[in-house]
């Protein structure tokens, strides 16, 4: 049943609520993590500025990283090619060498004329009669389009929000096992996460505080990935804003004790609302955001406050992800949450439970072929080893697993949620 989370000021509209808001509760940050910040007796309510991989230091892990798709390719190479495309001023025609050889084609679909070429540029599209810009596309029209300028069968993804069509390694990682070469897995025994199954098994990890059976193989799979193992620092994620214009919000309710509390629920929602800075360029804190209304995008559990710390019963989600070129929702299943209530009013944490493999790689082929070997990955390698790793959600048709145990950590800061929040999946 949908429920109006916070209606004061309502005459003066949502944006007059942030302002008072802020000038009221400014000084709040120093009263203490028990002073409600939903706008409610018994209401609690954060933002999420960051969610991210969480990666445990550990000296000796990743002596050697994952070689990118680049890199992969030029092993590939005969020895005298290898040497020659070595040097890093090398890098720019080894990519359009790896580009030529592999057979990739990316197409764009800006500017271009119904039924034919635009400008005589060979890299716009041909399109359909009833193609309109700026249309999204589903898989099956973007197969369409990709037939008509000469791809191969059945294959073109949509790229760059659907306004490019691709066929490369990310696209398509199945078709070009050689960009495998040089994967490298986290080879360290030391994660964060929490024991999602209830066993201590041969490929779980132990957390930093010595807590054993961590089920968390995303990081088996990322870990030495020179993005996911410079950004899993919490010290340098602290200060990044990352999905800040689609960002997550967590709402606590049913009591004002944030140290000791036997049952309290949980709401989680996606905001329609940007995160912004303050002047220390840090998440503003007591700002108005309005939950989309998309009630996939709402899940409501319950939990229980310990010492300052919520951990919440398992539950599935669906957190908005929009960074950039990239809009890919993460589902996520059987997920707890866990909030650590700080002096200051803020909050970190995390969501720990199964990523589904879809949703995942959705996330890595939507940096594109580029992003994603800047970012020192190679689409095939990561994708191969999702589905090796993965250990959830065993589908009982194929009897393959089809999610992978994680642990995304998070840092949030006090907010208010105004307007009517979507109803809950289940």
């Amino acid at each position: 049943m949908k429920h109006t989370v916070y209606r004061a000021l309502h005459h003066r509209g949502w944006r007059a609520v942030a302002t008072a808001g802020f000038a009221l509760l400014a000084g709040a940050a120093t009263i203490g993590a028990d002073s409600p910040t939903g706008g409610e007796r018994g209401v609690h309510a954060f933002v999420l500025s960051h969610i991210y991989f969480a990666g445990a230091p550990e000296a000796g892990a990743c002596a050697t990283m994952s070689a990118r798709s680049t890199e992969a390719f030029r092993l590939t190479l005969p020895k005298p090619e290898q040497a020659a495309y070595a040097a890093p001023a090398q890098y720019g025609p080894l990519f359009e060498k790896m580009n030529k050889d592999l057979g990739f084609r990316r197409i764009s679909l800006s500017g271009g004329n119904p039924g034919g070429n635009s400008a005589g540029r060979a890299n716009v599209a041909k399109v359909p009669a009833d193609y309109r810009h700026g249309e999204h596309l589903t898989i099956a029209r973007a197969r369409q389009i990709a037939a008509m300028n000469g791809f191969p069968h059945d294959r073109g993804n949509p790229a760059f929000q659907s306004s490019v069509i691709a066929y490369d390694a990310c696209t398509d990682p199945g078709d070009f096992p050689q960009l495998t070469k040089g994967y490298v897995p986290y080879d360290g025994k030391r994660a964060f996460g929490i024991d999602l199954d209830g066993k201590v098994g041969p490929a779980d990890f132990t957390a930093p505080d010595g807590t054993r059976g961590v089920d968390n193989q995303v990081w088996h799979v990322l870990g030495c990935t020179k993005t996911f193992r410079e950004q899993g620092d919490p010290a340098t994620a602290k200060g990044v804003f990352l999905s800040a214009r689609a960002p997550t919000l967590i709402e606590v309710r049913g009591t004002d004790n944030l140290h000791d509390a036997g049952d309290v629920t949980v709401n989680v929602y996606s905001a329609l609302d940007p995160v912004t800075r303050d002047g220390r360029k840090g998440a503003l804190a007591y700002a108005s955001f309005r939950p989309d209304p998309d009630s996939a995008l709402h899940a409501t559990t319950h939990g229980r406050i310990v010492n300052g710390v919520l951990l919440s019963d398992p539950v599935d989600l669906v957190l908005n992800y929009k960074e950039q070129i990239i809009d890919s929702p993460r589902h996520l299943l059987r997920t707890r949450i866990r909030l650590v209530f700080q002096p200051d009013g803020s909050v970190e944490g995390g969501f720990y439970g199964y990523y589904t493999i879809a949703s995942l790689y959705n996330s890595i082929e939507q940096m594109t072929l580029v992003g994603a070997d800047v970012s020192g990955m190679s689409c095939p390698a990561i994708h191969r080893a999702i589905t090796r790793y993965a250990d959830g959600a065993r589908d009982p048709r194929t009897g393959r697993f089809t999610a992978i145990s994680t642990a995304m950590h998070f840092f949030g800061v006090p907010a208010f949620i105004v307007g009517n929040a979507g109803q809950p999946a289940s």
